[in-house]
């Protein structure tokens, strides 16, 4: 029975390794820049480079500039490198446990008062308030 579930195992794992980091790349992009809706060459460009900024962060963007022919200087690598550290330790911060308790308090905090506004107010809106 072990060898079934090792089997099921590694056909899930195939299953999920069927795309290659291209066409992730190309499916957040298109995501910015829908394909059913006109988009310049610029909007593409600008998708393309959210992106990368989002994935990767700014240093993939200082080698998009090298590769076009655009000296990059030590300033622009450690502005890149201090914005990066920032990000990463912005991000670790949202995904804390104490920012997720604080999040929910104060949803909770808003919900209770929204209820208690609907309590004093009664609806503002509903089926049939204009007959």
């Amino acid at each position: 029975m072990k060898v079934y579930q090792l089997i099921l195992y590694l056909n899930d794992v195939w299953v999920l390794k069927l795309q290659n980091n291209n066409e992730s790349l190309n499916s957040l992009i298109w995501t910015f820049a829908p394909k059913h809706i006109h988009a310049g060459p610029k909007t593409i460009e600008i998708a393309t480079f959210a992106v990368s900024i989002f994935n990767e962060g700014l240093i993939p963007i200082l080698k998009i500039l090298d590769v076009m022919g655009i000296t990059i200087g030590p300033e622009a690598n450690a502005f890149a490198a201090r914005r990066d550290e920032a990000r990463i330790e912005r991000s670790g911060t949202r995904t804390s446990e104490a920012s997720k308790e604080g999040r929910t308090a104060r949803l909770h905090q808003r919900t209770s008062e929204n209820e208690h506004f609907e309590v004093e107010e009664g609806f503002l809106y509903e089926t049939g308030i204009a007959d």
